[in-house]
């Protein structure tokens, strides 16, 4: 995204929240000119400062960069991928309970094996 785009979306939701540059300005501890460079583009918009200005605009500093929330327009809905996460992780979390059952399984035959061959040994030790 290029810078006079940003610049674009701030002027705009500046103006449809009805605040001054002088507001916007004093918001982010910066003078009026200072701000107004940032309005032309003159000016790169610090990350800072775009989380201040979503604040004081009531909106997302996604919106302030694109021009737009990602969710409404990508084709696809937050909810959308929530939900093919949660798949997956119920998925992933069902592989894990399988891993820790076969896990559980072989320290058992572990267990197992190890007393056969303490048996082992002991009978070699009486046998000589």
């Amino acid at each position: 995204m290029d810078n006079s785009s940003i610049k674009e979306n701030i002027c705009k939701a500046r103006k449809k929240s009805g605040l001054t540059q002088e507001v916007m300005a004093n918001h982010l501890g910066i003078s009026l000119t200072a701000y107004r460079d940032l309005e032309k583009g003159n000016t790169a918009v610090m990350n800072g400062n775009v989380m201040k200005m979503a604040d004081l605009l009531e909106t997302s500093a996604e919106e302030l960069i694109l021009g737009y929330m990602p969710s409404q327009s990508e084709g696809f809905a937050l909810e959308d991928i929530r939900q093919e996460y949660g798949v997956r992780i119920t998925s992933l979390e069902k592989r894990i309970m399988d891993l820790e059952k076969l896990l559980s399984s072989q320290e058992e035959n572990i267990r197992s094996k190890n007393e056969i061959i303490s048996m082992l040994k002991k009978r070699l030790g009486e046998e000589r």
